[in-house]
């Protein structure tokens, strides 16, 4: 037999002294503070934001509730000087006197700020920037830079002149700056009759019925004996019963005033298109007060997209149809005298540009029908109906308004999107914002509050939760 082979032996076991123990997780922690504060130092730092000047995008101090006539979301800013917060009125069906009295004042959204975005690069156009007060250095704003370095800035109608060229947005910067004026799918109890007629814009129309209104959708049927079919949306006054032109009241300020609303004619309009049967075509119209824009979908046939403004002739994309049984997100604006569509998020035109001198635009009427759309031999289904303005920036203050202000080589002019409610670059002594007075670039919205309710032992207790909904990037 082979000779055994010896035993291992084996190492007695290593006790850590309690010492040791302490001194690692006091080693670790040492660790996570250095790490925390070298990243809140040199790249990130959160930011609250307590007003609402730039609502809706960023919300600041708050309060929430539903609107009891049509359930829509009503959040209405939290004054700065601690008086009471206004009854609210719903951005969605104008319900007024929403008492907020029982509801719970919420912080304003937390954002992350990448600080070192602008040692890289200059702030854009567009883009909102956290920077230091050139009135007051101990202070942070948060806007949006509408106007750059050496620009002569004029507010004109709304929108931005810079060396009196009117600067127009990409269709990514369209949807992240739209301000929603009606859903279809938030409905007061007697639908939404009012605000959709069916007919022609000569008088004739007639309020839409449940064979076009229903279901949280608009259904358009021309493949029977009637061989076509228009709808128009008319933003109407549920409470005063009459017609009104779309205006740039902001829910968030408070009740609306009437001396201080002042007409929009930019606008964004989204559905979900269902194409159910028939072969025709489908149109979608948007006004300014000045002009009216067209898209032209061919269902079923090649004969292929058109685009078009007023009666001239559009521009084709040959060989697009709508296809019976599928479902398309459409979208099409009409913001800064520039046309945007996209389908399933895809633009299938390069945006078509309008004449934009200053001079057109006190011919501009207010706008109370800025949607039309038309069904001929076929039949589609709406959901998800959508329509949004673009931001209004007010003519206001002594900067940017009668005459251009004239931006140093490295300044820039900063507007809040809530412009009726904003101290920035058109009423500080000094407007123009330093380069060096940047601080970062928000990117994220991390921490958006809501109420929350729960039932313990038979009685519900109010508390603030994350708002999920809310949880964005910031482009």
């Amino acid at each position: 037999m082979p000779p055994s082979e010896p035993p291992v032996p084996v190492p007695p076991p290593r006790l850590e002294s309690p010492g040791t123990a302490v001194r690692r997780v006091a080693s670790a922690a040492v660790l996570f503070v250095c790490a925390f504060l070298f990243v809140r130092t040199m790249l990130v730092e959160p930011f609250g934001v307590p007003t609402g000047s730039m609502a809706p995008a960023l919300v600041g101090n708050h309060r929430e509730t539903a609107c009891p006539r049509c359930s829509h979301p009503v959040i209405v800013g939290e004054p700065s000087n601690g008086d009471r917060t206004p009854d609210a009125c719903c951005p969605n069906c104008g319900q007024r006197g929403i008492d907020l009295d029982a509801t719970w004042e919420i912080p304003g959204d937390r954002l992350l700020v990448d600080k070192n975005v602008f040692n890289a690069r200059s702030p854009r156009r567009w883009e909102v920037a956290v920077f230091r007060c050139p009135v007051d250095l101990s202070k942070p704003y948060v806007k949006r830079m509408v106007g750059l370095p050496g620009e002569a800035i004029q507010l004109v109608g709304g929108d931005v002149f810079a060396d009196g060229v009117l600067q127009r947005k990409t269709f990514a910067q369209v949807r992240e700056m739209r301000i929603p004026v009606f859903d279809l799918a938030y409905a007061p109890p007697d639908t939404w009759r009012s605000r959709w007629h069916v007919g022609p814009l000569d008088g004739t129309a007639k309020p839409a019925d449940e064979t076009v209104l229903r279901d949280a959708a608009l259904h358009l049927d021309a493949t029977g004996d009637r061989p076509a079919l228009g709808l128009t949306y008319v933003h109407w006054n549920l409470d005063r019963r009459q017609e009104m032109p779309l205006d740039d009241w902001l829910a968030y300020n408070g009740p609306p005033h009437r001396e201080k609303r002042v007409p929009v004619h930019d606008f964004l309009f989204a559905c979900d298109l269902d194409v159910t049967a028939g072969t025709g075509s489908f149109a979608l119209r948007l006004s300014d007060g000045l002009d009216t824009v067209r898209a032209e979908f061919p269902i079923g046939g090649a004969d292929g997209l058109r685009l078009g403004v007023n009666a001239d002739p559009p521009a084709l994309q040959a060989g697009f149809a709508l296809a019976p049984g599928r479902t398309y997100r459409l979208e099409f604006a009409f913001v800064d005298r520039r046309v945007h569509l996209a389908i399933d998020g895809v633009s299938p035109f390069p945006p078509m540009d309008l004449p934009a001198e200053p001079e057109l635009y006190p011919r501009r009427g207010g706008v109370s029908r800025p949607v039309q759309m038309g069904v001929r031999g076929a039949a589609v289904v709406l959901h998800n109906v959508k329509l949004a303005r673009d931001v209004h920036y007010r003519a206001d203050g002594s900067h940017g308004t009668k005459a251009p202000y004239q931006l140093a080589a490295d300044e820039y002019f900063a507007c809040g999107d809530n412009s009726a409610n904003s101290q920035d670059s058109r009423a500080w002594a000094i407007p123009g914002v330093p380069e060096r007075d940047f601080i970062g670039k928000p990117f994220l919205i991390h921490q958006p509050l809501k109420a929350g309710r729960v039932t313990v032992n038979g009685g519900a207790k109010t508390y603030q939760t994350v708002d999920w909904d809310r949880l964005r990037w910031v482009r």
